[in-house]
């Protein structure tokens, strides 16, 4: 997998190369262990003027890095690797934050608008801390609560276009790259791996802010690529492997913005009860288009809203359950939908399913809504909508619980006969699934 993910920033060796090796400019700084004008990044940062660009050289660099004003910070790409100074790995588990009110271990810390990073490789487990500081995560004792950063303390503001273009992160604790202040941000053709310390642990990760992750692998993480309170988030292309989840959107639009775009993305191998991409409790209808997910517990999900009327489009997605890892004796869900908003209470779902492929499922397409016993809140409506999908080779075809509206009319149950017939799948509980198509 390192050697996957080597590959996948090689690219950026030949940018960083090319960059360091050219004439100075005004604007240049230069940093590395001999020769050049600095020999740590902070020093040539605490020097730079906004607007700067520092070309960071081959070799290892211990530090805690803090970027306070507007600049680029480039590499050689796998060739330049930044380790932590210190170690804080757990600090967050006091229930402190992220930034673990400043005593985080972050590899680089952001704290201004305008900041690009790039062709670089962030590595959390320094070898020469000691083990008895770190925290064993993936079978690495890593020091670094987070990679990159953004500073949201209240005092420094937002933090708007960031950039991370090019960069390897490995073994962190808690977050790989985190846009944690609201701001704006572009995180596209990253490798990040091993991020997986705790139930809390995220890749690559928005907090109410709006921005694109494109093209990124994650391997190894808790929770691979995610957004909260986004006020617009585009996940594209992306490809995740061997997590916990792969793409999820919690609460999109509750800050205001547009709804969130999760499209072309690629999610394999979960791990034990995995979900692969889904939505939660929306105030706006994100869109999840063409994305393939394979070997995930839960292949699509939509959990609950917060406005009723509001939720996700899934369409032309690929939903395999073929090798997936799940504890659950009735298999996996290529689509589960609920009103159940993972122990936050309920909401009314709307869900719209056209153009899916779900196949060799447990059951294809799973739709729920909890009844409330007396005194309890509402358990919320669900409706879903599908049509013009493919059920093939599920154990069940789809699945509507007590109370549920599916309306499942013309969709392919893999036989020319219709559902509940030899050589097809089965539709039961409240699903209406009258007329069906009779070709794929």
């Amino acid at each position: 997998m390192r050697r996957t993910m080597q590959a996948f920033v090689a690219a950026g060796v030949v940018a960083g190369f090319l960059a360091f090796a050219g004439p100075a400019l005004a604007a240049q700084r230069t940093v590395c262990h001999a020769g050049c004008q600095y020999t740590s990044i902070q020093a040539a940062v605490n020097a730079a003027k906004p607007g700067d660009t520092i070309q960071i050289g081959p070799g290892n660099y211990y530090e805690n890095v803090d970027v306070n004003k507007p600049l680029t910070l480039t590499g050689w790409g796998l060739l330049t690797t930044i380790y932590p100074a210190v170690a804080n790995p757990t600090c967050a588990n006091n229930g402190s934050g992220s930034l673990c009110g400043g005593t985080a271990s972050n590899i680089i810390l952001v704290d201004a608008d305008n900041v690009t990073i790039e062709n670089l490789r962030l590595e959390g487990a320094n070898p020469y801390l000691s083990r008895s500081v770190g925290a064993e995560v993936g079978g690495v004792y890593v020091d670094a609560t987070n990679g990159i950063i953004t500073d949201y303390d209240d005092t420094s503001g937002i933090q708007n276009n960031l950039t991370v273009t090019g960069v390897n992160v490995s073994d962190i604790y808690l977050r790989g790259i985190y846009a944690a202040s609201g701001g704006t941000f572009n995180f596209n053709h990253d490798a990040v791996e091993n991020v997986q310390g705790g139930g809390e642990s995220i890749a690559m990760f928005n907090f109410g802010g709006s921005g694109v992750m494109a093209d990124n692998l994650v391997i190894n993480a808790n929770d691979a690529i995610s957004a909260n309170w986004s006020m617009g988030t585009q996940f594209l292309g992306n490809t995740i492997l061997d997590s916990g989840s792969g793409i999820h959107t919690d609460n999109n639009g509750g800050f205001g913005g547009v709804a969130d775009l999760i499209k072309d993305n690629y999610v394999q191998g979960c791990t034990v009860n995995g979900y692969g991409i889904y939505t939660f409790a929306p105030y706006v209808s994100a869109t999840i288009d063409s994305n393939t997910v394979v070997g995930c517990y839960i292949g699509l999900g939509a959990f609950g809203s917060n406005v009723s009327g509001q939720g996700p489009t899934f369409s032309n997605n690929t939903v395999s359950g073929f090798g997936a890892k799940t504890t659950d004796p009735n298999g996996t869900y290529g689509a589960y939908l609920t009103t159940d908003m993972l122990g936050f209470a309920f909401g009314d779902l709307t869900a719209t399913l056209t153009g899916n492929l779900l196949t060799l499922t447990g059951t294809g397409m799973f739709v729920t809504q909890t009844t409330p016993t007396p005194g309890q809140p509402a358990g919320g409506q669900a409706t879903v909508t599908a049509s013009g999908n493919s059920f093939v080779a599920d154990k069940t075809g789809a699945n509507g619980g007590v109370g549920t509206v599916v309306n499942a009319a013309n969709n392919w149950w893999g036989c020319r006969t219709g559902p509940n017939t030899p050589g097809c799948t089965t539709a039961i509980g409240t699903v209406t699934y009258t007329p069906w198509l009779t070709r794929p």
